[in-house]
């Protein structure tokens, strides 16, 4: 008897990671345990610790675990890493220059926080518990104080304060939720939070991470770690410590673009822990995949860190579609915990793919006729061709970033990337066949419901970027009001060749298949070849900023952020005709946003909020946007309101905003179907959400978005006064755990529901097939995951997604639609050393 895929998968992957003390569990982090506070302590069995066992501090003032600590006099850093290696504690320091002021020895039986208590005393620095296990170290201030909440930060330093503090929307998505749901992708992980719609790419020219945050496309506003990368690729989340999603106009944080918000990756980076994890899962639709991250300390002040991944995955209910993929993400920093930090960074991800168009969103006449419509197809049904559909990606970016503090209160820092993504792509779309179009085609039968593969999309292209930016950070004082002030200066240069391909059909043409029984094993061979259309685009930015976040007393905050860019893209096309077509735009634009903030208690903040963004014509998977006179349009802009107010409630933050989101000269076409600027499109709503600790053992990360999207002016009248595209008007999110600290065991379970959007302005559901997908964007997903510790080494984990086998579309486009994984099991074990 052959032993299941997904055993041999697991016991091949174990047989090269166990030597690394494998898997996809992250080590001991210090920026996790920051961002959102869900982390359970560590395995420490040379301190007696027990897996299960409650944290060592509730909070400041309750007893806990005894430590003996004996830490001697030296660097604040070196001593707050020998605390945390006793304890089991995540520390944060919020500005690295702390690290090196001097503390006193500190000997004795101790618990955590009383520990940290005799080390920080003398020095001026404060500390925030974030959670149980888990403190932020920061300068003390006449309005500091120790608050059992969530002052969680993020990453840029763009960003002064606590996420509690911010006047906008912000989500975090740790990497210890990706892990507990096992979501290997960004957009996986992207169901974390509500108003994010997906979208499967127009006519096949935008495959990758395509996305819309509150009815407008963050194709373009993805970044890692604070800078864009343009490529159109899918994102694995092997290297990623987190997401962090800000919502609302943000170009003057992010730069162009952002008009619903954008989306940061934090990448992992080395530390001064030893730590080694691993995970080796599988499961059904015979999928193995394995992760590893190994982090090691070189020396005092030297770290080094590897990620690796390795899938190959099935997709449950989807016949033949495969992600194949591997990934490695070395890194190594110097000068940890010293005033002058350098850290080398690369990424490089390999796909090799079938990638999916899912079912037709027009069905043959034959079925029409019949009244079928989708609901009547096998939704494990694939409809391209094996022997010519492929997806081969490959990912690379290196970072250098390095950190210099001149004092706790006067930091700079330089990130330089350089960035490459490459596409082939080779993708049937599923289209019904017709005599006018498929009488050639092997197979053709009029009297018969087919679907043609002549329709194919062929991508050949790269993208890649250069960016260097740089950030001062300064904290002061004039008078009663204090200063957190950013600047800084962006240079970038992003270009995206591409050319064009076509089957030539010298082997003959495909052959259609059956509309209900499709083969996707027919042998084809095509006959590529490229046609001599090719495009090129380049875009040049040079960009500065400038933030200050002004503190009046104790209650009242005032944010203000500026950024000028200027954009120049150049757009180069040759026709397959050989004619060139060469076009050009400059644009030079501020963008800005303005926030009030009242603390009625430490604990508290309620705010208001405006912010601009505006977005050139130029976008790295279609060009530059052209009107009737052939020259490229001007940017849109849009503006945003927002009002909020978030808590820390126990160790959560409650957040929960209004907004009204309108982009005042959306693209629209005219009479003459040409692209003009006469769009009027606003998105209204409410966002409430919840993260963190609502227990010791029980902790959530939840979130609900009510919005109405409207085409307020259109060139097209059909669409004025319709619901805008793909803004469902109910999102809702929820992940919860529970550790049953005596049984070793934790479990979890959440779900996701979608309130049904359309998929063009018009909303026309002109046929029961169109009505029929429209009600299949309306759906509820359940998942479940459960986790037993064995030691303090080995935990078994097992996760089931869309426990009800609910069939839904997932992502889609007018030609097509993407169908959702049908029920899924994985299974595994995960190891942390």
């Amino acid at each position: 008897m052959h032993s299941p895929f997904w055993l041999r998968t697991a016991l091949a992957s174990a047989a090269v990671t166990v030597p690394l003390t494998a898997a996809a569990s992250t080590p001991p982090r210090a920026r996790a345990a920051h961002v959102w506070a869900l982390a359970r302590p560590p395995a420490l069995p040379e301190f007696g610790y027990t897996p299960g066992a409650p944290p060592p501090m509730a909070d400041g003032d309750q007893p806990g675990r005894v430590f003996s600590v004996d830490i001697p006099a030296g660097p604040l850093g070196d001593a707050i890493d020998r605390l945390a290696a006793i304890t089991g504690f995540h520390v944060r320091f919020a500005d690295d220059a702390l690290r090196t002021l001097p503390c006193a020895h500190v000997s004795g039986l101790y618990t955590a926080a009383q520990a940290l208590r005799a080390l920080l005393e003398g020095t001026g620095v404060a500390f925030t518990f974030t959670a149980p296990d888990a403190v932020t170290l920061d300068i003390r201030t006449s309005e500091s104080v120790t608050v059992d909440g969530h002052a969680a930060t993020l990453s840029s330093p763009k960003f002064a304060e606590p996420i509690r503090d911010m006047p906008h929307t912000v989500a975090v998505i740790p990497s210890l939720v990706i892990e507990q749901q096992a979501a290997s992708s960004m957009r996986e992980a992207l169901r974390n939070t509500p108003g994010i719609t997906l979208t499967a790419g127009e006519g096949g020219t935008a495959p990758g991470d395509n996305l819309l945050i509150r009815g407008f496309s963050a194709r373009n506003d993805v970044y890692v770690d604070g800078a864009r990368d343009p490529g159109v690729v899918t994102r694995d989340t092997f290297n990623t410590e987190a997401l962090e999603v800000t919502k609302g106009p943000s170009s003057s944080i992010s730069g162009r673009g952002a008009t619903g918000g954008s989306i940061n990756i934090v990448t992992k980076s080395p530390t001064l822990a030893n730590a080694v994890s691993a995970a080796v899962q599988g499961g059904g639709a015979e999928s193995g995949r394995t992760t590893a991250d190994v982090n090691r300390r070189m020396g005092e002040h030297a770290g080094v860190r590897v990620n690796l991944m390795w899938q190959n995955q099935g997709v449950p209910r989807r016949d033949d579609v495969r992600n194949r993929s591997w990934g490695v993400a070395p890194s190594i920093a110097f000068g940890l915990g010293t005033p002058t930090d350098v850290t080398f960074g690369y990424q490089h991800l390999q796909q090799n793919n079938v990638p999916d168009y899912g079912l037709p969103a027009t069905l043959p006449q034959q079925a029409v006729d019949r009244g079928l419509t989708i609901d009547d197809l096998d939704f494990s049904n694939f409809y391209g061709l094996l022997s010519r559909d492929h997806e081969k990606t490959r990912s690379d970016q290196g970072t250098v970033t390095i950190r210099h503090a001149f004092d706790p209160r006067f930091s700079l820092r330089n990130l330089t990337r350089y960035g490459r993504n490459s596409l082939d792509r080779v993708v049937t779309p599923p289209r019904a066949a017709t005599t006018a179009a498929s009488a050639a085609d092997p197979g053709f039968d009029a009297s018969l419901p087919q679907v043609r593969r002549t329709d194919t999309k062929y991508q050949t292209r790269s993208d890649e970027t250069i960016v260097n930016q740089t950030d001062l950070t300064l904290r002061f004082e004039t008078g009663h009001v204090s200063h957190a002030v950013t600047a800084g200066t962006e240079l970038s240069r992003d270009r995206q060749p591409s050319r064009a391909l076509t089957d030539a059909f010298t082997n003959g043409r495909p052959p259609v298949t059956d509309l209900f029984h499709p083969d996707d094993t027919q042998p084809y061979a095509a006959a590529l070849v490229p046609t001599g259309a090719s495009t090129d685009g380049t875009s040049r930015t040079i960009a500065g900023y400038a933030f200050d976040t002004m503190k009046f007393g104790s209650q009242w905050q005032a944010d203000l952020g500026l950024r000028w860019d200027r954009v120049r893209a150049e757009y180069d096309s040759v026709a397959a005709t050989g004619v060139r077509s060469q076009f050009e735009r400059t644009d030079a634009a501020p963008s800005g946003h303005a926030g009030l903030v009242f603390k009625p208690s430490p604990a508290a903040s309620l705010y208001a909020s405006y912010a601009t963004s505006f977005n050139p014509s130029f976008d790295g998977a279609f060009g530059l946007t052209l009107t009737a006179a052939t020259a490229p349009l001007p940017p849109e802009t849009t503006h945003n309101v927002e009002a909020g107010v978030k808590w820390d409630v126990r160790r959560a933050l409650v957040t929960a905003a209004v907004f009204h989101n309108e982009k005042t000269n959306a693209k629209t076409v005219n009479d003459a179907g040409a692209t003009v600027l006469a769009g009027d499109q606003t998105v209204r709503g409410v966002e409430v959400s919840l993260s963190g600790d609502l227990t010791d053992r029980w902790s959530a990360l939840a979130g609900v978005a009510f919005m109405k999207g409207t085409v307020n002016e259109s060139g097209v009248a059909a669409e004025v006064g319709r619901a805008l595209s793909y803004v469902p008007q109910k999102t809702f999110n929820l992940w919860s755990t529970y550790r049953v600290t005596e049984a070793r065991l934790t479990l979890g379970g959440g779900a996701q529901f979608t309130d049904g959007y359309f998929f063009t302005n018009t909303n026309a559901l002109t046929t029961a097939n169109a009505a029929a997908i429209q009600r299949l964007t309306k759906y509820w997903l359940f998942n479940v995951m459960a986790s037993f510790d064995l030691n303090a080494h080995v935990k078994l984990q097992v996760n089931g997604t869309n426990l009800s086998d609910a069939r839904y579309v997932d992502r889609g486009y007018t030609g097509h639609v993407i169908p959702g994984a049908g029920r899924g099991v994985l299974l595994g074990p995960v190891f942390s050393f």
